[in-house]
């Protein structure tokens, strides 16, 4: 669960450990901190709250926060998070303020990023920033690296769960004053995950182990940082992770179960990053370069002995790299008006190919995005935060996969046949842009009750994938694609009380040129065509309320409750993988200074999903957790817990069931 910290009472809340391992450079601006915007917009989730709840992935993290849904591309077997409805593709992955993406589709794994080298997950909903680049239509989330603050410090931990799992990993660091090490490593793996014993089998799934849910990931983590004085920064990051992964078929048979299996999904990062002050003005740097690499073979059963399609393209492979920078100038000691200015450029490659085909294929798009962002304190209490950016995306680069296959595909009862796609060898190059203005106003009725409300102007440039995919010769490629736009607005509260707080927000999102298929008269042999394009015009609402308490007697308690309705207001498709409802709640609790327990929940209405036509509904979903942590000395400690803790059979994806109980334990010795 987030906490949200007013100075006031952060110490009650928080161990100071948790702030010390902050890595700054790592960290987005959302709004200027010293406006007390924390309180108002951003989400932050702490290493403390997801070591507590056995948040061993983002995902998992993520999960406890209001406005955020889960949801399982249960085919490609991909986790994947919604905020408020959005999928990842409008709402940008960072890395210590480090874009990362899959250059091809924009989606992530999100099961993929382990927590164990992270000290801080933080969000922003809505009304984000003009400073953080392009596409954040609905938001952005950054993952923040721990940074070391003792001249030596580590963590080791160890520990088993239920599936044959095995989790492992170390966090080393020094912090000699001008300059700083942190190295971390970890190893998680699963043979596969229980099911409920509620599940009903089936003839693809004949067990209580779940078939082919197997996975690996494997990550390291080295910063090396140096910090000549007590204002600039310099430090250069490497992270290098592996994976592997099966892909569980659906259930059941009349779904058309896929036989799949992801042979290796390896993601690799540097960058630099930097901040410099200077007599009236601060200079932040981010230097990049993001490779990412992935195959994936396609069997016709579930022996996982023979190729489909003859072997042809089979096993097919991606190679995509990113490779950019940000530059961010602001004001220093500007009294009641702080302007800052953001200048973003990155360069997307694609490359894929399979065996027995006779080439490769390559695609290229640049993203640049110039923003400006100006606070200005009215009074003591009242800011003004405007700000805009101009965002623009231009293709390079776009082969056509379905080059020289003229003559393949057979005649067609009428329309145009698929094969006239196949006689040019690289598609027209699509481009976007767009102005991105934002304005919120925040206003202190007193030092406990704030409110704001703001409106900002978002858009969202359609990937290589949307402009120029078959999509398995279901889809004919539409390189005109325009950008995404949706005016959000929102307005809330926050309420301190003594020992708690009471935040609420409304928002309400009109979306135009939403991306959505649409059938075409073309052909490949006698199945008529689909092609994306910007015909959807959609309307998001909703609410938000977040509680949380101190009793100061070792208990806290947390909660929050989520509506929201995405509506297409054309009726041309359904919304899916967006809950109506969702509750999260987490209570802690500590009778003596050596034992810490643990409980949690999450709640999720029903929802459809488009695994089959008609679309299905998953159902509704409640998952508890717990965890006791008891700590054998000031240095070691040993925990033991529950997931799904009442072994729920639940479903993320129509036809994929999710993980019983699961029980884990684990030993961990910090210095």
């Amino acid at each position: 669960m987030k906490k949200i910290v007013f100075s006031t009472i952060s110490a009650s809340l928080f161990v100071s450990s948790i702030y010390a391992e902050t890595f700054e450079l790592g960290k987005i601006d959302v709004i200027d901190s010293y406006t007390g915007d924390q309180k108002f917009n951003s989400n932050v989730i702490y290493s403390e709250d997801m070591q507590n709840g056995e948040k061993k992935t983002i995902l998992e993290a993520l999960d406890t926060v209001s406005g955020i849904s889960i949801y399982n591309s249960g085919g490609r077997n991909e986790q994947m998070v919604n905020v408020r409805g959005f999928d990842v593709k409008h709402v940008p992955l960072y890395i210590d303020g480090i874009p990362i993406a899959v250059a091809y589709d924009g989606y992530v794994d999100f099961s993929r990023f382990t927590t164990f080298d992270l000290s801080q997950i933080e969000l922003s909903k809505g009304l984000t920033s003009p400073l953080l680049g392009a596409n954040t239509f609905a938001g952005a989330i950054n993952l923040v690296t721990k940074k070391p603050t003792k001249e030596f410090e580590g963590t080791i931990s160890s520990g088993i769960f239920s599936g044959g799992g095995k989790k492992s990993y170390i966090n080393l660091g020094t912090n000699q004053g001008k300059y700083y090490v942190q190295a971390s490593g970890s190893y998680l793996e699963r043979d596969n995950y229980p099911l409920s014993k509620d599940f009903t089998h089936t003839n693809l799934q004949k067990s209580d182990k779940r078939v082919e849910s197997d996975s690996l990931d494997k990550k390291l983590n080295l910063k090396v940082g140096y910090t000549p004085n007590d204002t600039d920064e310099y430090a250069i990051n490497y992270i290098n992770q592996k994976a592997d992964k099966g892909v569980p078929p659906t259930v059941y048979l009349s779904d058309s179960p896929k036989y799949w299996d992801w042979d290796y999904w390896d993601k690799e990062s540097i960058y630099f990053l930097s901040k410099t002050d200077f007599k009236y003005f601060y200079l932040k740097t981010r230097f990049f370069y993001d490779k990412f690499k992935n195959s994936l073979s396609i069997y016709t059963d579930d022996t996982h002995s023979t190729y489909s399609y003859g072997g042809v393209g089979n096993p097919s492979w991606y190679d995509d790299d990113t490779k950019g920078m940000s530059l961010e100038l602001g004001q220093l000691d500007s009294g009641n008006n702080n302007i800052k200015v953001a200048l973003h450029a990155k360069e997307d490659n694609h490359t894929e190919g399979g065996a027995k085909q006779a080439q490769n294929y390559e695609m290229s798009v640049y993203t640049y995005s110039l923003g400006f962002e100006d606070t200005y304190h009215i009074n003591k209490k009242t800011r003004f935060i405007f700000g805009a950016s101009y965002d623009k995306d231009d293709v390079q680069k776009a082969d056509n996969t379905n080059f020289g296959s003229s003559g393949s595909y057979g005649s067609t009862p009428n329309g145009t046949d698929i094969t006239g796609f196949g006689t040019k060898a690289e598609f027209d190059k699509g481009n976007a842009d767009a102005i991105n203005p934002m304005a919120k106003l925040e206003y202190d009725i007193d030092e406990s009750l704030g409110i704001y409300g703001g409106v900002a102007k978002k858009t969202r440039f359609p990937s290589i994938k949307d402009r120029y995919s078959f999509k398995f010769k279901r889809f004919i490629p539409n390189p005109d694609l325009d950008e995404e736009r949706t005016i959000n607005y929102e307005v809330g509260f926050n309420k301190l009380f003594q020992s708690s707080t009471l935040k609420g927000s409304v928002f309400y999102a009109d979306i135009k040129d939403f991306i959505q298929s649409d059938y075409v008269n073309v052909y490949y042999g006698t199945t008529k065509q689909q092609q994306l394009q910007n015909v959807g015009n959609v309307s998001q609402k909703g609410f938000e309320l977040e509680y949380m308490h101190d009793f100061e007697n070792g208990l806290t308690v947390e909660g929050s409750y989520t509506r929201l309705l995405l509506e297409d207001k054309d009726n041309l498709v359904e919304i899916t993988n967006v809950p109506n409802n969702k509750v999260a709640m987490a209570v802690n609790y500590q009778p003596v200074k050596s034992l810490t327990t643990n409980l949690n929940m999450q709640y999720a209405s029903s929802k459809k999903t488009n695994a089959t036509s008609p679309y299905e509904e998953t159902g509704s979903m409640v998952v508890w957790g717990t965890k006791v942590i008891y700590d054998i000395t000031k240095q070691l400690s040993y925990d033991v817990g529950v997931s799904n803790l009442f072994d729920k059979n639940y479903q993320l994806d129509y036809g994929f069931p999710e993980a019983g109980r699961v029980l884990y334990t684990n030993l961990t010795y910090k210095f």
